[in-house]
C-alpha cells in the first residue's frame, strides 16, 4: 500500500501580500480622515441656544412646566427635570456654606442639598416670605431641591405661547424662554450641571451627623 503524496506547497507571493496590506491601510486611513472631517464640521457649527434645545428636542406641540414663585415673580422648569414636589420641607442648615445653600433635606433616607435661587438670580428676599415648598430636581434620580414661596403648579402650554429669552451671561443663562404671561422658564439641563449646585458628600454627611447628635443627645441634668 502506497502513501498518497501531498501536493507541493505553493510559494507565498509576498509582493501580492504587501500590496493587499497597503490597500487595506490606505482604505482605513481614508475612513478615519472622513470621520475626523465630520467631527470637525460638527464642532465648527455654532452652539445651539438653550431655547433651540428646549423647543427642538420634542415633536410635541406643547410642553409641561412646573411653575414656582420667587420674590413675587413666577418661574418654571420643564417637567422632565422635576422628580416631585414636597411641602413643609424640613431643611437642616449647613454651617459655612454659600448663601444660596440652605441645608439638606432627608428624602426617604437620601440626603439632598436644598438651594434658594433668589440670590443667584439677583432677586430680593420677600419680606416674611415662607418657603414651605420645594421642588426636587433631577432626571434619572433626585439631585437637589430648590425652594418655592408658594405651592408649585403643573401647567401644559402650547409652544406658540413660549418665546425665546434674550441671551444672558452667568446665572442669567438659565433663563431660556418666557411665556406670554411673563413666566421665566429656566433651563433645567444647565441647572442640573451647574457646579454651584454640587456639594461635597463629606459636608452633607457632617450635617446629617450633627442633626442626629442634636436629636438623640439629651441634656445632662445636674
Amino acid at each position: 500500500m502506497t502513501t498518497p503524496s501531498r501536493p507541493a506547497a505553493r510559494p507565498v507571493d509576498w509582493i501580492a501580500v504587501r500590496r493587499r496590506m497597503a490597500a487595506a491601510i490606505e482604505q482605513t486611513e481614508a475612513l478615519l480622515e472622513a470621520a475626523q472631517r465630520d467631527t470637525d464640521a460638527h464642532d465648527e457649527q455654532p452652539p445651539r441656544s438653550a431655547w433651540d434645545a428646549f423647543a427642538g428636542e420634542s415633536e410635541e406641540k406643547s410642553v409641561g412646566l412646573v411653575t414656582f414663585m420667587l420674590s413675587d415673580r413666577r418661574f418654571a422648569l420643564e417637567i422632565r427635570y422635576v422628580c416631585e414636589i414636597v411641602s413643609k420641607a424640613r431643611v437642616s442648615p449647613l454651617p459655612g456654606m454659600p448663601s444660596h445653600a440652605c441645608g439638606v433635606y432627608d428624602l426617604r433616607g437620601q440626603l439632598l442639598p436644598v438651594f434658594d435661587l433668589c440670590g443667584l438670580l439677583d432677586l430680593p428676599q420677600g419680606a416674611g416670605a415662607a418657603s414651605d415648598w420645594a421642588i426636587v430636581c433631577g432626571q434619572a434620580q433626585p439631585e437637589f431641591l430648590i425652594l418655592s414661596e408658594t405651592a408649585p403648579e403643573i401647567v401644559v402650554l402650547p409652544l406658540e405661547e413660549i418665546g425665546a429669552a434674550e441671551p444672558g451671561q452667568g446665572d442669567k443663562a438659565w433663563h431660556c424662554a418666557t411665556t406670554e404671561t411673563g413666566t421665566a422658564v429656566l433651563d433645567g439641563h444647565l441647572l442640573l450641571n451647574d457646579p454651584q449646585f454640587f456639594l461635597d458628600d463629606e459636608q452633607i454627611i457632617a450635617s446629617d451627623e450633627t442633626e442626629r447628635t442634636d436629636i438623640h443627645e439629651s441634656p445632662i441634668s445636674e
